[in-house]
């Protein structure tokens, strides 16, 4: 007996010893970030037979709470590829195939949309806009599927490739019509159940508040996107089946196993799944599929991977399936430099004479608006918005914003939202702005609102307003 105790103690001490020191790399590139910039969310990174996983800082900072990988916090639109596993699934049933035309389960499609099929929604070629609504705006299933009608396309379907939450969401209603059952349902049955995922969904796994990690921007308490406007069995159409899934990282590296065989897909709906469908605009290099992009590696690999984030909450999920690496992160309290996280951890295991750094922007480079080079952009901004005027706005966004953000939404969803903010802003006075490299964050006197802009040669690229 002592002898079988020695034998397991000297194997045990043998593994510890024996762990990969690209662990130990991210391990403290992470407890840097932690202790430098408050980087708080969880990682696991498998590597050659081998898993690290830990978690940092805090998932609620008021209550004192440990990020830990165990923790609950939003995958955003890594829910695309439950979305695109679920559309294969039933096409394994019979029960629908992606050459469908999406005429087949709507009533009365426009002629502009009568040639959209599935594999044009899921692989974001339909031609539908990014977005047609606010996250957590109220809305039927009915009333979603008209206003996606009423939709102008961007494109002929299948001519090019513009990342659309709003054909993911539609997608997950053709589901719900085909099997009779609401989404989450579906998939906790023929997904996660099979994969061994408790941890994974919407409502369904009747998540503890105290588990679930409160979103940050910056210093300020975002809340917890399951405690925002939801229906009672999970977020509305404008999110739903697009983004919006909980789970953590234990959990997804359960679903990259499950995926490795053929417990929840064959392997003809996984060449469809993983396949190099359509390139993510000319030049791009990177090819969508079904709810995955398909990165060529330069060491002749193949990166299959997705993110997700809504400016709060980030994940990232790389799959070198070649190399046998794959590297899960998590964060409640994201900013543009953390997108780069995941990637430096998997580079880490990769060349052995790598270490993992991140150049932070010092957010206390501040300075009076009227002394910025961005001085008369934000002017004319803040101007046009104020004025609750249509056409002042309309032209403000003709002239200001970047063309790709301008067809992120449709051009009445740029003005609904930017009149609303338009009326907080009206009555307060600019203050000082917070220069990053990808553009600045406009601050208010006595206000805790904040405009923080994303600038791309010059002109508006992206906006996130809050308190």
């Amino acid at each position: 007996m002592k002898i079988h105790f020695l034998a397991l103690l000297l194997l045990f001490c043998f593994h510890l010893s024996g762990q990969n020191p690209a662990f130990d790399k991210i391990d403290r590139f992470l407890s840097e970030l932690n202790q430098q910039h408050n980087f708080s969310g969880s990682v696991l990174v498998a590597w050659k037979g081998q898993v690290f996983k830990k978690g940092y800082g805090l998932s609620d900072r008021e209550a004192k709470t440990a990020f830990t990988p165990q923790t609950i916090s939003c995958i955003g639109s890594v829910t695309k590829q439950f979305t695109g596993a679920a559309i294969l699934k039933l096409e394994m049933m019979g029960k629908l195939k992606v050459e469908d035309p999406i005429s087949k389960y709507f009533p009365n499609v426009p002629a502009d949309k009568q040639g959209i099929t599935l594999h044009h929604l899921l692989t974001h070629s339909a031609g539908f806009p990014g977005s047609i609504g606010d996250d957590y705006d109220s809305i039927s299933t009915a009333e979603f599927v008209k206003l996606s009608m009423n939709q102008p396309l961007l494109f002929k379907p299948g001519n090019a490739f513009e990342y659309s939450n709003v054909g993911y969401s539609l997608l997950g209603i053709i589901l719900e019509i085909v099997t009779k059952e609401p989404y989450e349902v579906f998939l906790n049955k023929h997904l996660f159940k099979p994969a061994g995922l408790t941890q994974t969904g919407y409502v369904l796994p009747g998540f503890k508040s105290t588990n679930v990690a409160t979103g940050y921007r910056r210093e300020r308490n975002w809340g917890k996107i399951n405690e925002k406007n939801w229906a009672v069995d999970g977020p509305y159409w404008h999110l739903r089946a697009n983004g919006g899934i909980l789970s953590n990282v234990e959990e997804l590296y359960k679903w990259h196993e499950a995926l490795l065989g053929e417990k929840i897909l064959s392997k003809e709906a996984k060449a469809k799944y993983y396949a190099r469908h359509i390139e993510e605009g000319e030049g791009a290099g990177s090819f969508y599929g079904y709810g995955w992009t398909n990165f060529p590696t330069p060491r002749q690999t193949t990166l299959i991977a997705h993110n997700g984030g809504n400016g709060i909450y980030f994940c990232d999920f790389l799959r070198y399936i070649d190399e046998d690496l794959t590297v899960i992160l998590m964060t409640n309290a994201t900013r543009r430099e953390y997108h780069q996280l995941a990637s430096q951890c998997a580079r880490a295991c990769i060349l052995p004479d790598f270490v993992p750094a991140l150049k932070i922007n010092d957010p206390s480079k501040t300075v009076p608006v009227d002394q910025s080079e961005h001085d008369a952009l934000i002017k004319s901004f803040i101007k046009s918005i104020s004025s609750g005027e249509e056409k002042e706005i309309r032209a403000m966004i003709d002239k200001l914003f970047a063309t790709r953000f301008k067809e992120d939404f449709p051009i009445e969803q740029h003005v609904k939202i930017l009149t609303q903010l338009g009326s907080e802003v009206k009555n307060l006075e600019l203050a000082t702005i917070n220069v990053h490299d990808r553009g600045f964050t406009i601050n208010f006197t006595g206000s805790p609102l904040t405009i923080e802009m994303e600038l791309d040669e010059g002109k508006i690229a992206g906006i996130m307003a809050g308190n």
